[in-house]
């Protein structure tokens, strides 16, 4: 028998918001939310729950995650393995909540997210291939997020190594949006004028 559980982080982002801004924010947010969780947070959670489990992002903003449970059952071992895989839907959102207070979400704005993730190589000998940009992310527990619908880029995680770390995958992200635009987003930025 299987059981789904449902975790919305879209509605409680649109709730919270305060400014149009923010609301109109909400829908990257929460997209990029889940996609740390995805590559950071459920793997070593569903292997530690030790449950056999479909983890899917059915629309953005909403995870779902279908699990088995044993119901009947005859012999010792299966008895050890449903205790040792006792999961606990309440406890597993609460964890995900609790998670997702470090999150931060760092939107890099519209890059053509599509056609930049299609312009980085899988391998660059000078370590700014896709390969080098997945090592970091596992490495710095970060994710990059290539958004396809809006166009932008995010950049997520804790807000300390968002500040400090991840100069690399920056400038990674920067170096290729330049060679599709034909300008240096960041030079352009720290050059314009303020209003």
């Amino acid at each position: 028998m299987s059981e789904t559980v449902r975790i919305d982080l879209l509605s409680p982002l649109e709730n919270e918001a305060k400014t149009a801004k923010q609301k109109e924010s909400a829908p990257l947010q929460a997209v990029g939310k889940v996609e740390w969780l995805m590559a950071h947070y459920f793997p070593l959670k569903l292997k530690k729950a030790k449950i056999n489990a479909v983890l899917t992002s059915p629309s953005r903003g909403l995870i779902e995650l279908k699990y088995e449970i044993n119901t009947g059952i005859d012999n010792n071992a299966e008895k050890k393995c449903q205790e040792e895989s006792s999961f606990d839907p309440e406890s597993f959102e609460k964890g995900v909540w609790s998670a997702l207070k470090k999150v931060n979400v760092e939107d890099l704005g519209n890059m053509n997210a599509t056609e930049l993730q299609d312009s980085i190589p899988d391998e660059d000998s000078e370590g700014r291939g896709m390969n080098d940009l997945l090592k970091y992310e596992k490495k710095l527990a970060v994710k990059v997020v290539f958004d396809e619908i809006s166009g932008h880029v995010l950049l997520v995680g804790d807000q300390k190594k968002l500040e400090k770390k991840v100069f690399v995958l920056r400038n990674m992200i920067s170096h290729y949006h330049w060679r599709l635009s034909g300008r240096d987003v960041a030079f352009d930025e720290a050059t314009s004028k303020k209003d």
